[in-house]
């Protein structure tokens, strides 16, 4: 690395994670030491992330699909955080701060089928309570942040297997379904011991004892919960789908737990990769887990999640795959390591939220750094390091000067779904290209990039779907890339987004907004997101209420070879049929007449494609972005490289970006990765 003078950092990729990376390289904390340049292709930033304007239907928010953060993204809330603080909107921003940016959700609906042929009963989680602090907290300058990050896996992972007695026991009541209740939660609250302890044993025992009883609860159609006559068991006399919720809630508890004390908690980090070998629901199997808990609708829920279906078919739940030991952190964080709130919503679209702020604050540090309609089309190597850069100009503009991406709708600065035709050169002729394609060939020249003269390092923050749409010359004599390129999986989804006359409790709906997941197929979740209509310019006068969105896996054929006119047909057809078939389920009320618009997206292309986490060697071939991939000047970023998480979301990318730009820089200096 040269010494002295700028160094010179090219990035690849202008979703999450590049855009991180060039956010913490660029800081003033580094006094100027690097100059980044990031190459993204099309008009936009954001990746599979990215959202649009549709300014010829009233600046409505067209998404890729549900994006919402988790209140366990503590590296993404910090870095986003960090970007609020370093932004400056314009005058009358609606969103100028980080809190006006980001909705807590506290409410969640899981779908089960009720046996009835067709028919479906929620399974509501209204008002989940407010823990203590806000997302983020934690991986600043402050004492007590430092005390949490310095503590060893185990330490944070058992904190949060006290959480999971305390649940246990507050809002499951083992202690009063079970005898062996007490014991059990006196088990998962205990100290921890050497493996070969009697008392470790005994906690072993006390939790195979419960799970045992629950088994036989499960099975007595005359069972009464311990401590309780006829008499006295008013307080548990709930519907028998009350009950077996119940049941199952504390069949789950107290298997995650034995499997936390059994496979975990005397093994630190080195038991999650032995773990990742073996699907979540096949080693929970092993963990004393019931048949009726691995279908139950709260890990169908992480599957849905996280799109964790081979090939996108998602009808069978035996069809999913997802590594257990990041599952298992990903499940606890989210269940019990949550600050403030589970969920939390965007007040706009993910563009305005999340990279408005971004590309302002770059343009701002560094003019001129993101250089938008920049497709990769090869990387060589030689010598141990990238030798060469090929990037495709996709397109310029008409008089020379830098592309000017943003709009502004109600005061805020906005993607537009399209790009500004007038803007580029021949722009009437490219009109309705699509640049974010890889069916797109329109370029206008290339720019070669060459090492020591146009960049010193090279982080790459694009997906393996998109690496492997490139020659990716770099790759071919490298065993590691090819492992993890091969191990590496990704899955098409769906968005379906609705523009609804009626309110929500008009259309039938009892519960009110709520984030609803475990659905029928394709479109397995839901989110209201109709507080996003202040930010879109309805004046009509029959102006949607209601603003629903809906995502699920995507199946792409391998023959015949899709194309984006017959995905697009395809997604068309389901959401055709999933309408009239199962959202009369969701909203009774619905009727043809009261949708205002729709929206549908087939993401199956390369850089639309969402990354999975199956078992396997899939965790185990990945890159970590702590340390060069396989090349002395090259980092590669993204939710496909080895975090805390290794999966496909938010936190995973952002973490990876803070991890590269520390293993470059030494800042940032907080990253929570255990």
């Amino acid at each position: 690395m040269p010494h002295g003078s700028q160094i010179n950092v090219v990035i690849i990729g202008g979703g999450p994670a590049g855009l991180a990376a060039a956010f913490w390289l660029t800081a003033p904390e580094q006094n100027d030491r690097y100059r980044v340049t990031l190459y993204t292709q099309g008009w936009r930033l954001g990746g599979k992330c990215a959202s649009g304007r549709n300014y010829s239907e009233h600046d409505r928010i067209e998404e890729h699909g549900l994006h919402m953060l988790m209140g366990c993204y503590h590296n993404a809330f910090a870095t986003l955080r960090a970007c609020y603080e370093a932004w400056h909107p314009g005058p009358g921003s609606p969103l100028s701060t980080w809190e006006q940016a980001f909705i807590p959700q506290r409410k969640i609906t899981l779908m089960e089928p009720d046996g009835r042929g067709g028919a479906w009963e929620p399974w509501d989680f209204a008002n989940l309570p407010r823990s203590p602090g806000e997302p983020g907290d934690g991986l600043g300058a402050d004492p007590m942040a430092a005390r949490a990050l310095a503590e060893g896996p185990v330490d944070a992972m058992h904190r949060l297997v006290k959480r999971l007695a305390d649940w246990l026991e507050t809002s499951v009541g083992l202690d009063k379904l079970i005898k062996g209740g007490k014991a059990a939660i006196a088990a998962l609250r205990a100290p921890l011991f050497e493996p070969t302890d009697e008392r470790t044993k005994k906690k072993l025992n006390d939790l195979e004892i419960a799970n045992k009883q629950l088994r036989e609860a499960i099975g007595n159609k005359g069972w009464q919960p311990a401590g309780h006559d006829a008499e006295q068991n008013e307080s548990f006399q709930l519907a028998s789908g009350a009950m077996s919720r119940l049941l199952i809630l504390a069949n789950l508890g107290v298997a995650t737990g034995l499997g936390y004390l059994r496979d975990i908690a005397h093994s630190g980090e080195a038991a999650y990769d032995k773990l990742n070998a073996q699907d979540f629901r096949a080693w929970l199997a092993t963990c004393g887990a019931f048949d009726e808990t691995l279908a139950s609708a709260p890990i169908r829920a992480l599957y849905d999640l996280a799109f964790a279906f081979r090939d996108g078919l998602a009808g069978n739940i035996d069809n999913g795959s997802m590594a257990a030991g990041v599952t298992f952190r990903f499940a606890m964080e989210l269940t019990f390591g949550y600050r403030n709130a589970p969920l939390w919503k965007m007040a706009a679209g993910t563009g305005d939220t999340i990279f408005t702020p971004f590309y302002e604050v770059l343009e701002a540090r560094q003019p001129g750094c993101v250089q938008f309609f920049s497709r990769l089309t090869d990387m060589t190597a030689a010598n141990g390091r990238i030798q060469s850069i090929e990037i495709s100009i996709q397109a310029v503009t008409g008089d020379g000067t830098p592309y000017r991406p943003l709009v502004p709708v109600k005061n805020l600065q906005c993607w537009p779904n399209q790009p500004d035709w007038d803007q580029l050169k021949d722009g009437s002729v490219l009109r309705g290209c699509n640049f974010e394609s890889s069916f797109c060939t329109a370029s206008a020249g290339t720019r070669p990039l060459q090492v020591d003269q146009d960049f010193d390092l090279v982080i790459l923050a694009i997906p393996p779907a998109a690496i492997t749409k490139t020659p990716a010359s770099f790759t071919q004599g490298s065993a590691r890339w090819q492992a993890a390129l091969g191990d590496s999986r990704s899955v098409g989804t769906q968005s379906l987004q609705l523009w609804m006359g009626p309110p929500i409790a008009g259309l039938g709906w009892p519960l009110g907004p709520t984030v609803l997941t475990a659905f029928a197929e394709n479109y397995d979740s839901w989110g209201d997101m109709s507080h996003q209509l202040q930010t879109e310019s309805w004046s009509c006068p029959d102006a949607p209420q209601t603003i629903g969105y809906f995502v699920g896996c995507l199946h792409v054929p391998q023959q015949p070879a899709p194309t984006p006119d017959s995905m697009q047909q395809a997604a068309n057809q389901q959401a055709d049929q999933w309408i009239a078939q199962h959202l009369p389920i969701l909203w009774p009320g619905y009727g043809a007449g009261q949708q205002t618009c729709r929206c549908v997206a087939a993401n199956f292309d390369g850089s639309d494609l969402y990354v999975q986490t199956p078992s396997g060697t899939n965790v185990a071939s990945r890159f970590s972005s702590a340390d060069t991939a396989d090349f002395a000047n090259l980092y590669v970023v993204g939710d496909w490289t080895r975090t805390r998480f290794s999966g496909g979301c938010f936190e995973s990318a952002i973490e990876s970006a803070m991890l590269a730009s520390r293993a470059i820089s030494n800042f940032p200096t907080h990253i929570k990765t255990t």
